[in-house]
């Protein structure tokens, strides 16, 4: 203790005590205020702060009023959510069609079957027997139908422009192999009397389309 009863520095003797009174001694009012007017100034900057940024201003001052040993923790900033991912639809299939390119008159054609025969492409009937086929031959630009007749009969055939034709618009018939006259023509139909049992009509022509 000092000499004489002085003081530690910021301390101060009540008035009216002497040097050898036994109260304690008093901390100086003016730390007091100054401690005061600093946590003062640091509330107010936190407020401002706050208020501006929405983020709490951790400064010297406010560190040194933390515990020992605590360290102010980085605010947390939310990063922006990304943009969902929109997958694309697949694009739609188109299924493509093939028609036959259309004929003289508007309308489509029809096309033998694999094998050639032509019987469901040309209209015909028969009185007395039946039509195995009908199929165009090249080397003579004609039809040959094959047929199963029992006691003679008349053969209708209309003939189409479109598979076989005559320059001249005639045509020329043989049955089984031989020349046969006894038929009439209109146009493109063909009226033929077919003796019996005979196997083959040939319609001679111009040109075929096949």
């Amino acid at each position: 203790m000092a000499e004489g009863g002085a003081l530690p520095k910021g301390f101060e003797r009540p008035s009216g005590s002497s040097p050898q009174s036994s109260s304690q001694p008093r901390k100086g009012g003016a730390d007091k205020v100054g401690i005061s007017l600093a946590i003062g100034i640091t509330v107010i900057a936190v407020i401002i702060g706050v208020g501006f940024t929405g983020i709490v201003p951790i400064d010297e001052e406010l560190s040194s009023l933390l515990p020992k040993g605590t360290a102010p923790t980085a605010p947390v900033v939310q990063q922006t959510p990304s943009a969902p991912v929109v997958q694309q639809a697949p694009p739609t299939y188109t299924p493509t069609t093939s028609m036959p390119s259309p004929l003289v008159g508007g309308s489509y054609g029809s096309y033998a079957t694999s094998d050639g025969n032509m019987i469901d492409q040309l209209d015909w009937s028969i009185s007395d027997g039946d039509v195995k086929g009908m199929y165009l031959d090249k080397d003579s630009s004609g039809l040959t139908i094959h047929t199963i007749t029992r006691d003679g009969g008349e053969l209708f055939v209309g003939l189409n422009a479109d598979y076989i034709g005559s320059d001249d618009g005639t045509f020329f018939i043989i049955v089984d192999n031989q020349e046969h006259e006894d038929y009439e023509q209109a146009g493109m139909d063909l009226y033929i009397d077919l003796p019996a049992g005979a196997e083959t009509v040939e319609i001679i022509g111009s040109y075929i389309i096949s």
